[in-house]
């Protein structure tokens, strides 16, 4: 990902003295620069997390236990598209300098705040999060239920348990290594398919939320 505030933030950076103390505008441009940055991040992780689902056919150690890895990787999407807007609020935290404690930024506080409806950031915050929160019924069932729920995932888990239990001999249970190998990578390519149209909604909400704080940081950069 890559947006014209990052470079904003780099021409404020460059300007900063090794060897003196951070002004009070030094120090919004940090806090605006790593908190950014940590939303660039967590959207870098999101392609990772496809990526790993993709190749779990070679992260796991043995057949059986490919549709663990599968599931695992596909958790870690679940839980990782959530914090792709937890970022976005500390990020508007520091940007519209409400200076409320970390631990107390949440949708309710930061989309309620006055500052942040004055400045016209609200509804981009609320499409960020309306795309992370397309999975959040899969993602509380991780989170409370200690594992994602998926009939044909299951399904492959089941067939590749049976083959390893009968050593191979799955013929007699009406198998196939065919059959198998196909419902593998029909899961795998479902899945790749949803999150990547969902990260691609993700992206594009904060790419639109991004292009609203530039001129709000560059006005409070300047102004402080």
């Amino acid at each position: 990902m890559t947006h014209q505030i990052f470079e904003s933030f780099l021409s404020d950076l460059e300007t900063h003295k090794n060897d003196s103390e951070e002004s009070e505008v030094e120090q919004y441009h940090v806090d605006c620069w790593t908190t950014c940055k940590a939303i660039k991040t967590s959207l870098k992780k999101l392609e990772i997390a496809e990526e790993c689902i993709r190749q779990s056919y070679r992260l796991s150690p043995s057949e059986h236990e490919i549709a663990e890895y599968i599931e695992f990787h596909i958790e870690n999407y679940l839980i990782r598209s959530r914090s792709v807007y937890d970022r976005a609020l500390i990020f508007t935290n520091y940007l519209c300098d409400i200076q409320m404690a970390k631990e107390s930024v949440s949708h309710v506080s930061i989309t309620t705040n006055r500052k942040v409806e004055k400045l016209g950031l609200k509804n981009a915050l609320k499409k960020i999060n309306k795309a992370c929160e397309v999975y959040r019924l899969e993602r509380n069932g991780v989170v409370h239920h200690d594992r994602y729920s998926n009939q044909e995932l299951e399904w492959v888990d089941t067939a590749r348990k049976a083959k390893f239990i009968l050593n191979g001999e799955i013929e007699s249970i009406g198998l196939s290594d065919e059959v198998i190998e196909q419902n593998t990578v029909v899961v795998i390519i479902k899945h790749l398919d949803m999150f990547s149209e969902s990260t691609k909604n993700i992206v594009e909400s904060v790419n639109s939320f991004l292009d609203l704080a530039l001129p709000v940081y560059e006005g409070h950069a300047r102004k402080t």
